[in-house]
């Protein structure tokens, strides 16, 4: 599958993002507000059934000159900050089926949310440890690290995944911004005593 994406700040300093993939012979491209859902336009690649369509590597082309002409650019790795969600599971083995459930949903759940609205991708998870002292559980930590174009804008929408997933007290949002000698600092935590977020 091809994946570009590309972003911009207009005058007013408002992050925008255009992007484009494929999916089952069409070429997709979404655009938006970073945050927001945007909409999306799908066009048929070329094959036997639509023959007159743009070949793939047409698209991509098209797609990048328009994204130029439009102020748009593809923002190296190195320059998006990290929003990192931590769970504190009921049990070390996720044997309570809430934790099993919070396991087996959140990272594709992140991925969803943080893609549809242009803000960036879950970037893998690991699970260990122990939940800090006073937070009700007995179990273990699972983080999930997420690529985010915007730290602001990653918290606004892993708070939001955390809502879906209902997590209620238990988990913290930790943020880094980018460059290698950044830290991780608490972003948020629906428990006012949290004062520091740690891996």
């Amino acid at each position: 599958m091809t994946l570009i994406k590309t972003y911009r700040r207009d005058d007013d300093g408002v992050l925008h993002y255009l992007g484009a993939w494929t999916d089952r012979g069409s070429f997709v491209t979404h655009r938006g507000k970073a945050g927001t859902k945007g909409s999306n336009v799908r066009r048929a690649i070329r094959d036997r059934t639509f023959a007159t369509s743009p070949t793939l590597q047409e698209h991509i082309a098209a797609f990048h000159e328009r994204a130029a002409s439009e102020g748009y650019r593809e923002v190296p790795i190195g320059e998006h900050a990290w929003a990192v969600l931590q769970i504190w599971t009921h049990t070390a083995d996720l044997s309570h089926p809430d934790d099993k459930r919070v396991h087996a949903e959140a990272m594709d759940a992140l991925d969803e949310h943080l893609g549809w609205h242009g803000v960036g991708h879950c970037d893998g998870n690991d699970l260990g440890g122990k939940p800090p002292e006073g937070s009700g559980a007995d179990g273990t930590v699972l983080n999930l690290f997420c690529r985010v174009i915007d730290a602001r804008l990653g918290v606004a929408a892993v708070r939001r995944v955390a809502r879906q997933l209902k997590l209620t007290q238990r988990y913290v949002i930790g943020v880094r911004d980018p460059g290698e000698d950044a830290e991780y600092e608490l972003a948020y935590s629906p428990r006012k005593r949290d004062t520091v977020f740690q891996l």
